[in-house]
């Protein structure tokens, strides 16, 4: 048998187990060429596929569609009509064959193939550090090199994708026959030849004449793990030689380092996350157990520094780390300043960190010898379009989404195209994290924030990016008011609370410098305040504004801001709400839409304690000629709000079977669209009016009951709990009452409330005294009360406090009433719970109430009163994944 084939310019030397191209070994693997000697050696004939599979794959069970592949293969190298597929047979060579006399004639004049050199692989560079907080990430590394053939290790600028690589090379040296080959593609701060680079680190003598094909014929016998670091440099030629490598061997397998995706078929891409930080609170050994503190601490601990971490130091050595993004180039340069300016100055310098973070190891790279440089690095590889959204991106805070991306480069008049591929490649260079897969969510870390700063400042475009991103936030929380009108709470929160830093920037920005958007910004995202329990921080927003509103400003921003403020300020100073809240009135009367004036009057209702009885009849008047054309099917939430203010006026006209049915049809309402929020308001306005009436009222009682048969949960449930205690207080009921209130004040559930949700029960606590002949307890709870809530001037909070005390009124004196009350205001809230829960002193004296389910006839209905206002504190339940924290029912 022949041990060379000629045909058209191609030489087949089994031999040398290669296909010969003017005197170039071809890029095939193995497979190949035995493919290809199986069909040459038939000189024509038709090779079936079972025969192929045999001969290629001795031994082996593999599947039919292989042959096809390795066919499609040699036909790119050999021409199409090389290989003729015989339907239903299998392959047949179809290239004419040279006879072997002709061949040996033409020996002489044929290219010999080149000898191949020999190959010396050099070592692998030491691992000089200990690598910290990165074992997941190098078993992750590990366990694709074994899956995989190409697998790249991205990350931002410095986060330690070489560290990481070396120690996984490290780890693999006795996985491959021919063990691990490095070869570093960034010499003197300059992008290397990846042929030049592993030829060299094959141990190769420099020879120009050593190309692709040379390489891959050298590669192709070895079993070899071959990693390229450092391949930012020059991606587009990395990626094509790892192409060509991964096509042209079958056992050597890639492992590569950049800043950036290659975007290779069948490449696995490893992100290297920075070091993890410990939150607040944590034990020192707790704290040591996260990569960013270890390595801090052996870095310090390296330059011969007496540095221990201890309770003394372990809050600033957290923050540090945590403001460092657990960066790892970072943390081992401020290190190297820790014994220059020591803890507390380098935390309070980092606002300054590209001057601060130098000084850097002299026998590295350039790029590793200061925080700025590692940065420039990385930004000179980027596009005009890319430099320009980095540095855009820069004042949004917690993320943004690619809408808002692109709504921050409006100005520059970007189509959505060149915007979303200019992300993607921030995201490819590892300078831009993601997150999500529905709807992905981008942030930058603060280290490439404050270079984004730096780049703004040097174009000066930091009052532009500011301005555009108010403008965004802007514009995306007028979509979320009027979201908010249609979404349940808990969807809109998860929805819309990502964006609380970016409206807490936006808000800064606008103080100073576009008030009127603040203003509008203000009012739009009241109900992410409000959900969040963030009422004290809209409190001092909304107080940065009251004394130079602007001249300029809608009317309908003006109501909203004008209502709003009241509605804050309310608890501390009610006269000087009533102000703002008159003032908010006066405003929607010059606002073209009608819902801004029903909008105000509500709120007034609710909120105002100034208010007259005869300036709420009047407002009745005007919200019920109103309501027909502002109650619509998109405006629930006005509808909510407008049943609330009818309801109040009814309860303060004593018309309390009216006050019962809007409720309940308000809470119904809430229910339906999931305003979680305002359920638990209508809850408590129900108690209130319970408690006020002293008397079952129909709608509660059927409603209660219907709904504690379903599926109610969490504090929701908690509140309906004790409108049920009322309703059977209401009914004469008291052992069932005494039941449930008791219930809700063990120490289990006041640790799942929370102890806003005891203050909603003291009005029933005090009420369940009195119904059991306690009046002495009832009046001392009423004293507690007044000390725990000051309200201004007054002593006591309004209803329904007034209309116990009338009832108290009518069974003692009132210089005894006023010295039980003096009394309670020396109590803890466990004396007033222990006093309201005590058995009745005299059971002859319970009633005769309980089985007749009648009233108690000395109790009067509800007094009306001159100052209409409820607000009792209240808890929100948990909605989504925010806890939302104490605020005032009314707003």
């Amino acid at each position: 048998m022949t041990s060379r084939y000629r045909f058209e310019g191609f030489v087949l030397d089994l031999t040398a187990r290669a296909l010969l191209a003017d005197g170039v070994p071809a890029p095939l693997s193995g497979r190949q060429i035995d493919l290809l000697v199986a069909l040459v050696s038939e000189r024509g004939a038709v090779v079936s596929k079972n025969d192929l599979l045999n001969r290629v794959w001795p031994g082996q069970v593999v599947e039919e569609n292989n042959a096809a592949v390795h066919v499609s293969a040699l036909r790119r190298v050999l021409g199409r009509e090389s290989i003729v597929t015989v339907t239903g047979q299998g392959y047949r060579f179809a290239l004419p064959l040279i006879d072997e006399d002709d061949a040996a004639a033409d020996a002489s004049q044929s290219a010999s193939p080149a000898p191949v050199p020999a190959v010396r692989v050099r070592g692998l560079p030491s691992l000089s550090v200990t690598v910290h907080g990165r074992d997941h990430d190098l078993q992750t590394l590990l366990s694709r090199l074994v899956r995989h053939r190409l697998v790249t290790v991205v990350g931002a600028p410095g986060i330690g994708k070489s560290t990481l690589a070396l120690a996984c090379a490290h780890e693999r040296r006795q996985a491959n026959r021919d063990g691990v080959v490095w070869a570093d593609l960034l010499q003197g701060g300059q992008p290397q030849d990846p042929v030049a680079a592993v030829a060299a680190a094959l141990g190769l003598e420099p020879d120009p004449a050593l190309g692709l094909p040379g390489l891959l014929a050298l590669l192709r016998p070895m079993s070899v793990l071959l990693v390229l670091d450092n391949a930012e440099g020059d991606a587009d030629r990395v990626a094509a030689f790892c192409h060509a490598l991964i096509e042209g061997t079958e056992d050597v397998t890639l492992m590569v380092t950049s800043r950036r995706v290659l975007r290779v078929p069948g490449e696995r891409v490893l992100r290297t996350p920075p070091l993890s930080a410990p939150p607040p609170g944590r034990s020192v050994d707790e704290a040591l157990g996260h990569g960013a503190v270890a390595l801090l601490v052996d870095r310090v601990r390296a330059q011969g520094l007496p540095f221990s971490l201890g309770q003394h130091n372990l809050d600033q050595v957290t923050t540090l780390c945590r403001r460092l993004d657990g960066h790892p180039l970072a943390l081992q340069l401020a290190a190297g300043r820790l014994a220059t300016f020591g803890l507390d100055s380098l935390c309070e310098r980092l606002n300054d960190r590209y001057r601060l973070l130098t000084r850097g190891t002299q026998a590295g790279p350039r790029r590793h010898q200061s925080l700025r440089a590692c940065m420039d690095d990385s930004h000179a590889l980027l596009s005009e379009v890319e430099r320009l959204m980095l540095r855009r991106l820069e004042p949004f805070e917690g993320g943004f989404t690619l809408e808002m991306a692109a709504a921050a480069l409006s100005d520059r008049q970007l189509d959505a195209w060149t915007v979303a591929e200019a992300l993607e490649g921030l995201v490819d260079h590892s300078l831009i994290q993601v997150e999500g897969d529905d709807r992905p969510r981008y942030e930058l870390l603060e280290s490439i924030r404050a270079y984004g700063l730096l780049q703004l400042e040097e174009h000066g475009e930091v009052h532009l990016a500011r301005h555009m991103h108010a403008y965004t936030v802007s514009q995306l929380f007028e979509r979320a008011a009027r979201a908010f009108e249609m979404m349940p709470d808990e969807r809109w929160v998860v929805e819309f609370a990502p964006e609380l830093g970016n409206v807490r920037a936006a808000l800064d920005w606008c103080v100073e410098h576009a008030p009127v958007m603040g203003l509008g910004l203000l009012a739009h995202a009241a109900p992410l305040f409000e959900l969040l329990g963030l009422r004290d921080e809209a409190g001092w927003r909304h107080a940065a504004y009251e004394n130079e509103l602007p001249h300029d400003l809608p009317p309908e921003t003006l109501t909203r801001f004008c209502i709003d403020h009241a509605s804050l300020m309310l608890p501390q100073d009610p006269v000087g709400a009533g102000v703002w809240f008159r003032r908010g009135l006066r405003a929607s009367r010059t606002a073209d839409d009608p819902s801004v004036r029903y909008r105000a009057l509500c709120r007034q209702v609710l909120g105002d304690r100034e208010i007259s009885r005869a300036a709420l009849r009047h407002a009745m008047g005007e919200m019920t000629a109103l309501a027909g054309p502002c109650e619509g099917p998109q405006a629930e939430r006005l509808r909510l709000l407008g049943l609330a203010a009818r309801a109040h006026v009814w309860r303060v006209e004593g018309q309390a079977a009216e006050a019962d049915k809007a409720l309940c049809a308000s809470l119904r309402l809430a229910r339906e669209i999931g305003a979680t929020a305002w359920l638990m308001d209508d809850l408590q306005r129900l108690i209130t009016l319970l408690v006020g009436h002293g008397r079952s009222l129909p709608c509660a009682s059927v409603l209660v009951r219907e709904w504690e048969a379903g599926p109610v949960e969490g504090a929701v449930r908690q509140r309906l709990r004790a409108c049920r205690a009322a309703v059977l207080l209401a009914e004469g009921r008291l052992r069932e009452a005494r039941a449930v209130l008791e219930l809700l004040t063990a120490h289990e559930a006041r640790g799942q409330a929370g102890p806003e949700e005891l203050q909603v029960c003291m009005p029933l606590l005090a009420w369940l005294a009195f119904a059991e002949g306690r009046e002495r307890e009832a009046a001392q709870i009423t004293g507690r009360v007044a000390a725990a809530w000051p309200q201004g001037g007054r002593q006591c909070p309004d209803a329904p406090w007034d209309a116990l005390l009338q009832r108290l009124r009518m069974r003692m004196d009132d210089l005894q009433l006023a010295d039980l009350r003096e009394a309670g205001r020396q109590w803890m809230t466990s004396d007033a719970l222990a006093a309201a829960l005590a058995p009745p002193e005299d059971p002859a004296r319970e009633p005769t109430r309980e089985s007749s389910r009648e009233p108690a006839r000395d109790l009067p209905r509800e007094l009306p009163r001159e100052s209409p206002r409820e607000s009792p504190p209240r808890t929100l339940p948990v909605l989504g994944i925010i806890d939302v924290d104490k605020r005032w029912v009314g707003g």
